[in-house]
């Protein structure tokens, strides 16, 4: 289901826990764009998105760096198919309508957010690798 052929894409997703723990990536939800962006704090001008599935692309440079991942449409497609991800992306965004929420590790819901990062790695390395 890759929509790029190149097989180092794989390496870099069976080790994303360990490349956004050593990054410090943050979530980011963004409501309006109806996007799920889990990266590093910032993200280079020269990095592209990788559609990797029809609900994930990947931000990499030209060497294969990786700087995130963005879920597509995560609010009403990703979690229907996805209804783990409902009550606690709530606990860890709010219910409230703010356009854009960004999480980061110094919260109080920090716990809440270890899981919900170890989930979308977990769901992300099962559905693409």
């Amino acid at each position: 289901m890759f929509k790029t052929k190149d097989a180092n894409i794989i390496g870099v997703i069976k080790n994303i826990s360990a490349i956004a723990a050593k990054e410090k990536w943050v979530l980011t939800l963004d409501r309006e764009e109806e996007a799920l962006f889990y990266t590093s704090k910032n993200i280079p001008n020269n990095a592209e998105l990788f559609q990797i599935t029809d609900e994930y692309a990947l931000y990499m440079d030209k060497e294969q760096k990786p700087y995130g991942v963005m879920i597509e449409y995560f609010g009403h497609n990703f979690i229907k198919h996805h209804p783990e991800f409902k009550k606690l992306s709530e606990k860890v965004f709010g219910k409230d309508k703010k356009e854009k929420v960004v999480v980061y590790p110094k919260t109080d819901k920090k716990d809440d957010m270890m899981v919900l990062k170890a989930l979308l790695e977990k769901t992300l390395i099962a559905e693409t690798v």
